[in-house]
């Protein structure tokens, strides 16, 4: 009793803090416990400082906005229209807000409460057992750990596996969004640096093999994986791609995760990149700031392959309807799965670099999330 008595203050102290401050603690809080007054205050510290220099949506703009959210709620705010048409150059009324799809639509279609449990690292190879991952070394879930096939083995057999490894990619399996969480280890010395960073580390961690990304790819950012964002969403007789982006890093940056000053740059059904990138500064680069090439002309390699990964591995996951997948491309072709955000996978660099999430469906999708929610709250 008394450990569920701390997990409830916990929460409670997690949500205290998002609506007092704004933010929330990165590989600590669970995003999942947070309720909507959280996340709103979340959302708008977030965006608010982004807009202040911005220009003003016209008035024509802003009614279009409010006409067409009307059906679904009182007043919608501009916000975020105001940031996706500065940073894209095109105004859409379907542009969905961060906040509106935090709320709202990820909380209709996706299970919060089963997502606490399952958006675990060391369950991926359970739960997607035929669809191509990194290469497992070892994991620790539950203090127990397992080798690559999944065996139980003992703590210095563990540590014993990364004898003769030249590199090995340590992740936290929880609470690791936006890349926090992911260490690098190689030399002469890996094994004594994995156990005294296991020592640091609490909880659960997958220990992997760093997946050899297709030449075409390492082109764009030899430092890090540089991954495709996929974002889908299972109807009622298939699994539909709304958007997808590729994350390319910059700098001397592992990781192409955008508060590592990744950029996203929108991709095309076709695989090619659109002109331009954007970085979590807001940033709008037509061109890599360290290898000077222009993203126009770019094409993600074997893209199909991605999707079809996509498509595959969502249709295993019922009880989360809209996923944002990251995916890598290895040096044969083939996709792999890197991470899939199982909710609130993050919307706002999505929408400038590729327009409305939604697209010509975005209506249709507000139609049955808000008929969706309304009845739920009707039957509480």
């Amino acid at each position: 009793m008394e450990k569920y008595s701390l997990a409830f203050l916990k929460i409670l102290a997690d949500n205290v803090k998002a609506i007092v401050r704004g933010n929330y603690e990165e590989g600590v809080t669970d995003l999942n416990t947070l309720g909507n007054l959280a996340l709103f205050c979340i959302d708008r510290r977030t965006v608010t400082p982004s807009v202040r220099k911005l220009p003003r949506l016209s008035a024509k703009q802003r009614r279009q906005v409010r006409r067409f959210y009307r059906p679904y709620v009182r007043f919608m705010t501009t916000r975020y229209h105001r940031l996706y048409t500065a940073v894209s150059g095109r105004f859409y009324p379907e542009y969905i807000p961060a906040e509106f799809f935090a709320m709202q639509i990820d909380r209709y279609y996706n299970d919060r409460e089963a997502a606490r449990y399952l958006d675990n690292k060391c369950y991926y190879y359970s739960l997607f057992a035929n669809i191509r991952q990194p290469e497992l070394i070892a994991m620790r879930i539950g203090g127990v750990w397992l080798d690559g096939r999944q065996k139980v083995i003992g703590q210095e057999a563990a540590y014993a596996l990364l004898q003769g490894e030249a590199e090995a990619v340590v992740k936290k399996a929880v609470n690791s969004e936006g890349g926090y969480g992911v260490t690098f280890l190689n030399g002469e010395n890996i094994v004594s640096e994995f156990r005294a960073l296991m020592e640091k580390i609490e909880g659960d961690v997958v220990v992997q093999r760093p997946v050899r990304q297709h030449e075409a790819l390492a082109a764009l950012h030899p430092q890090s994986v540089n991954t495709i964002r996929i974002v889908s969403l299972m109807t009622g007789d298939k699994v539909r791609i709304y958007a997808a982006a590729l994350k390319i890093g910059t700098g001397e940056a592992r990781t192409d995760n955008k508060w590592q000053g990744g950029i996203y740059c929108g991709v095309r059904p076709d695989g090619s990149l659109r002109d331009y990138g954007v970085q979590a500064s807001r940033n709008i680069l037509t061109r890599h700031p360290d290898l000077g090439y222009n993203f126009a002309g770019k094409k993600v390699p074997c893209f199909s392959n991605a999707l079809k990964l996509v498509r595959e591995a969502h249709a295993l996951m019922g009880h989360f309807r809209l996923l944002a997948w990251d995916v890598a491309i290895d040096e044969t072709g083939e996709a792999v799965l890197i991470e899939t955000n199982l909710s609130l996978g993050g919307i706002n660099n999505v929408q400038m670099c590729c327009g409305p999430l939604f697209g010509r469906d975005t209506k249709k999708i507000l139609d049955e999330v808000m008929q969706g929610r309304r009845k739920v709250t009707t039957l509480l």
